[in-house]
């Protein structure tokens, strides 16, 4: 069996595919049109037009947290619309600012993921023409390929879930097509077919020796009748269970989520059968405080022994939340320990997750919400915002995350130079591929607008963006350091000095404050006590 963790065939792909990218994003900017799909939406943040979604931030704490990172896409998914945009991964810096997207035009990226046990990142994509032939892959900290991932046994892999276990094995779900006699059961009203095409969610699990070691069908332990009529049934296909989210539990142990029998499962690692199941038609517990979840995505557990969900609430209300419980196993009951429903409340009716950080924030991504509803919200531990996306009108993420990372990027800078009623904006010499937010492919722009400006140049497998070039009056635009702008992070590398009127200082003068801007475009007001 091929190794899992080293081919590199999709590396070959890639690197070919990115050399042609300068004319795909031609072709995308002529057929985007922000006139009419921007109309009456707010969007404060760089973003190429018709390469990267545009979007809204809402920043309430500056503390860095860390990075974000999603992969919104089209909710229709149908490139013959005009402002059709293909999902890339996305990160994005503390204050919202695009720091990397993926720039492969031929795939769509989903379920984007940063390991740091491994310090390597993942996401599936997905070939166009649409193939069943998808794959993981695996990308390191310079966002070039380091392996991909299939499924096995002539299955195929499935989106929803991704994830590494504590001793570094993967595991995700995969389908199988399955012909079963339901004709003797009815469905909503609808009697079976005695040929019904049956989805059943497989669990694979790989080690590091690439070597199959777990293999879990649905199909062999719940019996097609658990699921909601609420999501159909069509003897063509029936997707009965809808597998979407995988976890460790403390003790070692999966937790299986399965949206369309409003249940989690617990599997026993070593024996494969189910330990116990929370929701759904056989449910085992009480919710002592709760009416219990439905649709949900995203089941994690965690080390102190509770649960956290994104409770879509399909069946059980139609007000979305995230939630978390701790479960007695002894007793059988599900005691909620927190919640978050967001005020105004609404519905989404599929996808999203729900991140706890190790500082106990909350990372929720709503998935199929629509404004004014936000696509994402960082919120503390008592509910309080952090921050908030929303991407464009049906525009959606699958899934979003925080992480801090263990390194720095090394964005480009842009340097200025002033002229009259306009300024010349310069990237960095030595990239293949120059994006700037204005839509240009030069190392070079000229502005004489007012505004926030971004370049992006080519990095691995995507475009790595520069710390954004903030101008607000643009006849002082080069010749100024606005404080209010000053990052308060503490710097490294090269600098130079400027007086507090933005004056470069070739000669400091002892016991002095100035501003110190440093080669990675931070700033910081600083003393200058003679020591260079």
């Amino acid at each position: 069996m091929k190794s899992i963790w080293f081919l590199r065939k999709t590396k070959i792909l890639f690197d070919f595919a990115f050399g042609v990218q300068i004319f795909s994003i031609i072709l995308f900017l002529f057929l985007a049109s922000a006139s009419v799909s921007l109309c009456g939406q707010n969007f404060n943040r760089p973003a190429p037009q018709g390469v990267l979604h545009p979007y809204e931030f809402q920043q309430y704490d500056t503390t860095n947290y860390g990075y974000y990172l999603t992969a919104p896409y089209n909710y229709y998914l149908n490139a013959t619309y005009a402002d059709f945009i293909r999902p890339k991964a996305t990160i994005l810096d503390k204050d919202g600012y695009v720091v990397w997207f993926s720039l492969n035009l031929n795939f769509s990226y989903w379920n984007f993921q940063y390991h740091p046990d491994t310090n390597l990142f993942s996401a599936y994509y997905q070939q166009t023409p649409i193939s069943l032939n998808n794959n993981y892959v695996f990308m390191d900290s310079t966002f070039q390929i380091q392996s991909t991932l299939p499924a096995f046994n002539n299955l195929v892999i499935n989106p929803h879930e991704f994830q590494l276990l504590r001793n570094g094995n993967a595991v995700y779900f995969a389908t199988k097509d399955s012909i079963m006699d339901l004709s003797a059961y009815t469905f909503g009203g609808v009697q079976g077919s005695s040929t019904t095409h049956v989805t059943a969610f497989v669990i694979q699990e790989f080690n590091r020796a690439h070597q199959l070691v777990f293999q879990w069908n649905c199909l062999d332990h719940i019996f097609p009748t658990e699921a909601y009529i609420q999501y159909g049934y069509n003897a063509s296909g029936f997707d009965y269970a809808h597998g979407n989210s995988l976890s460790e539990d403390v003790d070692g142990n999966l937790l299986a989520s399965f949206r369309h029998l409003n249940a989690v499962y617990k599997i026993n690692h070593s024996t494969e059968a189910i330990m116990w199941q929370l929701g759904g038609k056989s449910n085992q517990f009480t919710f002592t405080n709760d009416e219990g979840f439905s649709g949900q995505h995203d089941i994690k557990g965690h080390m102190d022994g509770s649960i956290s969900i994104l409770d879509n609430a399909n069946t059980t209300g139609h007000i979305s939340r995230s939630v978390t419980y701790t479960i007695d196993t002894i007793a059988h009951t599900a005691t909620k320990t927190w919640e978050y429903v967001p005020n105004p409340s609404f519905y989404t009716s599929g996808m999203g997750n729900h991140q706890i950080t190790p500082e106990t924030n909350h990372l929720i991504d709503y998935g199929l919400s629509r404004r004014p509803e936000p696509s994402v919200e960082f919120v503390d531990n008592n509910g309080g915002f952090i921050s908030r996306i929303l991407f464009q009108d049906s525009v959606i993420s699958y899934r979003s995350y925080i992480n801090k990372l263990p390194f720095k990027f090394p964005q480009p800078i842009i340097t200025c130079i002033g002229g009259t009623n306009s300024v010349t904006l310069n990237a960095p010499a030595g990239y293949q591929t120059y994006l700037w937010s204005t839509g240009s492919l030069s190392n070079q722009i000229t502005v004489t607008d007012t505004g926030t400006y971004q370049v992006w140049v080519n990095y691995g497998i995507g475009m790595l963006g520069s710390k954004p070039f903030f101008i607000h009056n643009i006849n002082t635009a080069c010749s100024s350091i606005h404080v209010d702008e000053l990052p308060l992070k503490s710097p490294e590398g090269d600098y130079c000095i400027y007086d507090l009127l933005g004056r470069k200082i070739l000669e400091p003068v002892i016991n002095h404050i100035y501003i110190y801007r440093y080669e990675n475009g931070y700033a910081k007001l600083q003393y200058f006590d003679g020591r260079k």
